[in-house]
């Protein structure tokens, strides 16, 4: 490193910088999420389990297929999962889990964490119920699901 560099690093990290000014044109990162792993596993695991289309028993029903912003196909959760092996597709995908593929993809940001797709069914952020607990097996398939595209 130049003298001017380590100079720079260290008046940067001794005044307490914190953020970069991204520019007027920031694009995120794309994440590239698995297919796969969304139609052998959160979709029959998570959406489908907890019934997230449809809405559990007493809940007058179809939430996320009508009621929100988020639109899962309820079909999707009447349908049987495609056939897979080691969490990748062998045999042909029902045309509901591609279309809630498409749609949970908006609501999912590169922190598993920080994504509503994670926090609001966990009772982290605005939802009308906890769907599940934080650190269950399906908060944490989710955040698995999500990890893996960031890398």
């Amino acid at each position: 490193m130049t003298r001017t560099l380590v100079l720079a690093v260290l008046l940067c990290l001794g005044s307490g910088c914190g953020t970069i000014d991204t520019g007027d044109n920031f694009v995120p990162p794309d994440l590239m999420l698995d297919e796969d792993f969304f139609y052998c596993r959160i979709q029959p695991e998570v959406i489908t389990t907890y019934r997230c289309g449809r809405g559990a028993d007493g809940e007058g029903g179809m939430c996320h297929s009508s009621k929100s912003a988020l639109r899962l196909s309820a079909m999707a959760e009447e349908v049987a999962p495609p056939p897979c092996e080691a969490d990748r597709v062998t045999g042909t995908v029902p045309p509901s889990y591609m279309q809630n593929f498409m749609a949970v993809q908006l609501s999912v940001q590169s922190d598993p964490l920080s994504s509503p797709f994670y926090r609001r069914p966990v009772g982290l952020d605005s939802h009308p119920r906890v769907v599940f607990d934080e650190g269950s097996e399906p908060a944490d398939l989710i955040v698995q699901w999500i990890s893996m595209g960031g890398m």
